[in-house]
């Protein structure tokens, strides 16, 4: 029988002279199996505090169907969506269904307001070009079969979500259209990865242009036009939509070897190659906004948006990685990636690290142009590419976050004694929308962790960031999927990292913190020049600890650095493995090592142009260098004197130039000068 309860009424509504019926719901609407129910011409609205349960067949072929109470999840019952105009799902609680299918002559289904949640789903191919359509930001899950005989739009962030094991149970003749954003910039690389497939791969090629997409018609997604003729170093023609992009810089890296450029020239696949789920590939923009505007160099902006229209993958995918291989991977999915599940999953077969590419500029094809480094992401958490510093304001410093976004690739590496198969599936998938904190693990604050992020500032106007992080269930030594290595070590040439066990790493977690915990730092410069240790960043500091402190063993002596107040030093080309630690307590003993250049006192005599040099204590100086705050050497000067007071000429743009000096038996001092 079909039981539905008291407290339902009809509500009449004059909308725009004509009479639109909705039947509220505030007690229990409950359809038994072996009934069916069929409502035309008239909205539903399951209201607040009321419950919806369907065991049988309900047909609704009205406007609307709102949920602002409970809809049960039953193992038993079909909804079916069907009508001749369109209709929409709506509602401030979740919408729950067991098989819910849509089935339109003319006109599409639009979830509007919340998630729909159905065991099964069939879509079938009506007279409108989307015949199911998810608005921006919300999530689709389903749990067994999908049946795709119609088009699903995925709008904007909108994600579809297949929670079953194992292999795919998607069916059908038809596809999913799901949008993702990439760098507009000709010469930059974004990597990326398919969420959908045809015929089970993927080609560059079926790629849509959906900058004039309106989400009704498939026709105004365009196809990718491919400059498939143009070389290294060639730019693209004149663009109209669809744009062009050019076929030149799309690579693979399937098991390359560790550390060689072979593993691109080997999997050159332009845009007619193959890919298969869970492979990634590199792409450039095409040097236009979507506007057709300029946008390369400083103009660099998202293009909005890449389309893919294909079947979803769903369901286990793999590949299969050596020892000391890299391996170019992404999401395979039309839904974000828990990062976390998937280390977790593949324990051994590769180091436990996701590393990210971010190209930060480019102005060229040529490689000795780019700039641009790999982020890093553990269970430890997330740490930017080395960044680089315009007029001291950070340039490309997106932080990953433990979400991996749709479309997105990324490279995973196995050192020696790891290899093996790496394993996709629809567990490690999650509704995660690229809204801004994706780049923060957001953990409960009742754990306080802590989190310190170091900065170094690198001749050349770079700047490396590294991670500390504070975790109860790791050691002193490496722990697979805690501890990240670096992953482009000396990239721009001078860098700065954890040393453990003599190895580089961006991402160190220890167990605890105490005031003689000590972590020695790994730095090597390709020149010489000033280099600034900075605090970055912190999160819960246990109360005990004093302060964080840069010790340099050679010198004996340690420096508090703080938000905004950096340690400055001058380097002399080299490799430093023993000398500078991180600690958590200052130094106050006497040292018999070198101390640091003492009662030397500079500035800039901007009225006569010369910079001025008190030597108090007449120290028998011998060495003068002025560099720009950027790291650029400026000036270097044999001075070879100890008199009281010097005076050098320096004519130099205005701006802030570091002075260091040294004496004769090897001292040091680095000060700040403002040239106005």
């Amino acid at each position: 029988m079909t039981k539905i309860t008291s407290f339902l009424f009809f509500i009449f509504i004059s909308l725009s002279g004509f009479a639109q019926i909705t039947l509220i719901n505030k007690g229990t609407f409950y359809v038994s199996p072996g009934t069916t129910v069929y409502l035309s011409g008239v909205n539903l609205l399951n209201d607040a505090g009321a419950t919806y349960t369907n065991e049988g067949n309900f047909y609704f072929a009205g406007t609307t169907f709102t949920n602002n109470g409970s809809m049960t999840q039953t193992t038993q019952g079909t909804t079916t969506f069907t009508g001749s105009s369109d209709q929409s799902i709506k509602g401030s609680e979740i919408a729950n269904f067991n098989q819910l299918i849509i089935d339109h002559t003319d006109g599409m289904v639009t979830q509007e307001e919340n998630e729909v949640h159905t065991n099964t789903m069939t879509i079938n191919d009506g007279n409108a070009d989307f015949d199911y359509r998810t608005a921006d930001a919300l999530p689709l899950y389903v749990q067994d079969n999908l049946v795709v005989d119609g088009d699903l739009r995925l709008i904007g962030e909108a994600q579809l979500i297949q929670t079953h094991t194992g292999t795919s149970l998607v069916s059908g003749t038809k596809y999913i259209w799901k949008d993702q954003q990439g760098t507009s910039n000709q010469y930059m690389y974004n990597y990326w990865s398919s969420p959908v497939n045809r015929g089970g791969i993927w080609k560059a090629r079926f790629l849509k242009d959906g900058a004039l997409g309106d989400d009704l018609t498939q026709s105004s997604y365009g196809d990718i036009r491919w400059a498939d003729n143009y070389n290294a170093t060639g730019d693209l023609p004149t663009q109209s939509h669809p744009v062009y992009l050019n076929a030149y810089w799309i690579y693979a890296f399937r098991n390359g070897l560790d550390g060689s450029y072979d593993g691109w020239f080997d999997n050159h696949i332009k845009h007619t190659g193959t890919l298969n789920p869970a492979e990634g590939y590199t792409m450039k923009g095409p040097g236009v906004d979507k506007d057709l505007n300029p946008a390369n160099g400083a103009s660099t902006t998202e293009y909005e948006s890449y389309t893919f229209a294909g079947s979803p993958n769903d369901g286990s995918f793999s590949v299969t990685i050596d020892a000391n291989h890299d391996y170019l991977v992404g999401n395979p999915y039309p839904s974000a990636m828990d990062a976390d599940k998937f280390i977790n999953d593949n324990n051994g077969a590769f180091n436990g690290n996701l590393y990210f590419w971010e190209h930060v500029t480019a102005n060229d094809h040529y490689l000795a142009s780019y700039e641009g480094g790999y982020a890093t992401y553990n269970l430890t958490g997330g740490t930017a590419a080395v960044s680089w510093k315009d007029n001291s304001t950070p340039v490309g410093s997106k932080t990953p976050g433990r979400y991996i976004p749709v479309s997105q690739g990324f490279f995973i590496w196995a050192e020696d004694g790891q290899g093996g198969t790496v394993n996709f599936d629809n567990t490690q998938r999650a509704f995660q929308i690229e809204d801004g904190n994706n780049s923060v693990f957001l953990r409960p604050s009742k754990n306080a962790l802590t989190d310190i992020r170091i900065g170094f500032d690198i001749p050349g106007n770079y700047h490396r960031q590294l991670l500390l992080g504070i975790r109860p269930n790791t050691t002193m030594d490496v722990d697979y999927g805690w501890d990240g290595k670096n992953f482009d070590a000396g990239n721009p040439g001078a860098d700065m990292n954890w040393n453990i066990n003599d190895e580089k790493y961006v991402i160190q977690a220890i167990p605890a913190i105490e005031e003689d915990t000590n972590l020695p730092l790994y730095i090597e410069m390709n020149k010489s020049g000033i280099v600034s240790f900075t605090l970055d960043a912190i999160v819960n500091l246990p109360k005990q600890i004093e302060g964080i402190f840069i010790e340099d063993q050679l010198l004996n002596i340690s420096k508090e650095i703080k938000l905004n107040e950096p340690y400055t030093i001058f380097l002399n080309e080299g490799l430093y493995k023993d000398r500078f630690y991180l600690t958590f307590k200052g130094k106050t003993t006497n040292s018999t090592n070198i101390p640091p250049l003492e009662n030397i006192k500079t500035y800039m005599d901007n009225t006569h142009s010369e910079l001025v040099i008190l030597n108090d204590k007449n120290h028998t100086l011998d060495q003068l260098q002025v560099f720009a705050i950027t790291g650029q050497l400026i000036l270097h000067k044999n001075i070879n004197t100890d008199e009281t007071e010097i005076r050098i000429p320096l004519s130099v743009k205005t701006g802030v130039y570091l002075v260091n000096i040294g004496s004769k038996d090897g001292k040091t001092s680095t000060t700040k000068i403002i040239v106005k």
